[in-house]
């Protein structure tokens, strides 16, 4: 085991990742579970629903192999590591997992269930004064990682202020080949990252609508004006809006003998000023602005 060599940082990275997510998946199908439930039902249980999931976690991972989920993936292992090189001896002992179970466990649900616990015990006199040193106690671990943290980038050992203080470094179990990076992955990534910002940059720009009405007055009266002779005075033409073909609702017009819903011909307009008429090519094509639509009235016919 002399052939072993301390982890790559972003290895450490990758691996710590990769067991959030997993602990975060494991806790989404334990409460889905009881999503029928009352609502609110687990989240007075929250604390020992954490802890509980992390024990399984602990005893089925760490506690048997040495090493996390995230870790198994990406092969590498905790080992002892002492401060004149790397330990070439046994990996972690088990006075060091029960320690991190502690640690990694136990602290983190005494600290959420500190203030139900005094109340149970009745002593609610020393809320006050525990609550406070539990405020001073969270800031200072809080530093503590943040500067941890700035040490394991600068020397690639103890990820978190936990491995520090029990002792233990993920290492490769054997020596690792020379890292190959390859860019292909990371170049495509940049370039649909680029092309996608650039698609919701312009998306917003574009006028769907006033692109494919302008379309229509180019195309359309080329197919319908055979059609728009003996439809301009047809009682059809009163009977469907002229958009989405369905009885006009409110009907209007625009200076044509055809009806539109009056939603339909606003929501054109504001969309596309020089809409025109799709079957018979009624409106101001110079692009000044259209008839404004004026509502259909009722007439009988004189016989």
């Amino acid at each position: 085991m002399a052939d072993r060599t301390p982890a790559l940082r972003v290895s450490q990275l990758d691996a710590h990742e990769l067991d959030q997510e997993i602990q975060n998946l494991t806790k989404l199908q334990f409460t889905s579970l009881f999503k029928y439930f009352q609502t609110g039902f687990l989240a007075q249980y929250d604390p020992e629903i954490t802890a509980l999931l992390r024990l399984l976690l602990w005893k089925f991972t760490l506690s048997s192999s040495d090493q996390t989920v995230g870790q198994r993936l990406l092969g590498i292992r905790y080992a002892q590591r002492k401060t004149g090189g790397v330990d070439s001896g046994p990996w972690i002992s088990p006075r060091q997992k029960v320690i991190f179970a502690i640690l990694y466990i136990a602290c983190p649900w005494f600290q959420q269930r500190v203030s139900t616990i005094l109340k149970t015990l009745r002593l609610q006199s020393w809320e006050m004064e525990v609550e406070p040193c539990l405020r001073w106690t969270e800031a200072v671990v809080k530093v503590g990682a943040l500067i941890n943290f700035l040490v394991f980038l600068r020397q690639g050992v103890y990820l978190s202020m936990l491995e520090r203080l029990v002792g233990m470094s993920a290492q490769f179990p054997r020596r690792q080949s020379i890292r190959q990076v390859s860019f292909d992955y990371m170049t495509r990534e940049l370039l649909w990252h680029g092309f996608s910002e650039l698609l919701l940059f312009l998306l917003p720009l574009i006028s769907i609508q006033r692109i494919k009405n302008t379309a229509l007055r180019w195309f359309a009266p080329r197919t319908l004006s055979s059609h728009a002779s003996h439809r301009l005075h047809s009682r059809a033409d009163l009977m469907a809006c002229v958009v989405c073909g369905d009885w006009p609702i409110h009907p209007h017009s625009i200076s044509c003998h055809h009806v539109f819903c009056y939603f339909c011909i606003v929501s054109n307009l504001k969309a596309d000023p020089g809409y025109t008429c799709p079957v018979c090519g009624t409106g101001d094509t110079t692009g000044t602005g259209i008839v404004s639509p004026q509502p259909v009235r009722p007439t009988v016919d004189a016989e």
